[in-house]
């Protein structure tokens, strides 16, 4: 037992000397936690050693792929080696609802801006119209609001409790999304036009290809996450 105090001790320790804020469960924790996760992001940008964390702004991400198999869009895109700017910096908390018994935490968020950097390769149709292509890929959205859900579930280590999240689910609402996408059918005219018609048409295109970004954004939060989540004891991230 005393070994486990001595890990819970130089973890609360470690917590502290980071600066991360903690919230203690009564009538305010939601509200506690908005301004302690708002205050956490900041701490959290450049990332973390201690715990594993890489850093987050920009965040590297090697893989994305997202389907839509649905008319009007059939569409595959590969993302890769992409750099994400600006997701953690222009990002603010607004509002909390957790049901820690039941280990969930639903969180709404606001982000000004999400660059994502990279390569790309599509094939597929869009409204009918073919689309392929490889090359140098730019898609940002603009003024997201996010849905976080994160539903977790309890596990022990040395007589312990902890929290894994099993599952981070993402939905994402921006004002604007605008893509660039260099190289579409190898030729330049023809590129310019489909990158024109995809701008224009962004919502119904977009609209279709949400899911495949918000499953993929969701194993990327749910496995940043547990790099906190498996090493702090429960009752050290949420005060009882």
């Amino acid at each position: 037992m005393s070994d486990i105090m001595n890990i819970d001790s130089i973890i609360s320790r470690l917590l502290e000397a980071e600066g991360f804020p903690k919230c203690k469960r009564d009538a305010n924790f939601d509200k506690c936690l908005v301004d302690a996760v708002n205050k956490a992001i900041v701490l959290l940008k450049d990332g973390n050693k201690e715990f594993g964390i890489p850093p987050l702004e920009p965040l590297s991400v090697k893989k994305l792929v997202i389907d839509a198999g649905n008319a009007p869009i059939n569409l595959r895109q590969a993302l890769k080696n992409l750099k994400v700017h600006d997701m953690i910096s222009t990002s603010k908390i607004l509002r909390y609802r957790t049901d820690l018994d039941k280990h969930l935490i639903i969180c709404e968020s606001r982000t000004d801006r999400i660059e994502m950097i990279g390569e790309y390769e599509m094939s597929g149709r869009i409204l009918l119209l073919p689309i392929t292509g490889h090359g140098k890929a730019n898609v940002t959205l603009v003024n997201t609001k996010i849905e976080h859900r994160l539903i977790g579930e309890p596990f022990e280590k040395d007589g312990v409790k902890y929290m894994r999240l099993k599952d981070y689910r993402v939905s994402f609402d921006p004002k604007r999304v605008y893509v660039n996408f260099e190289n579409l059918f190898n030729d330049k005219t023809l590129s310019d036009g489909m990158n024109s018609f995809l701008n224009e048409n962004w919502e119904t295109v977009f609209n279709e290809l949400k899911p495949g970004y918000a499953k993929s954004f969701g194993l990327i939060f749910r496995e940043l996450s547990n790099k906190l989540f498996e090493k702090v004891p429960f009752d050290n991230i949420f005060l009882s």
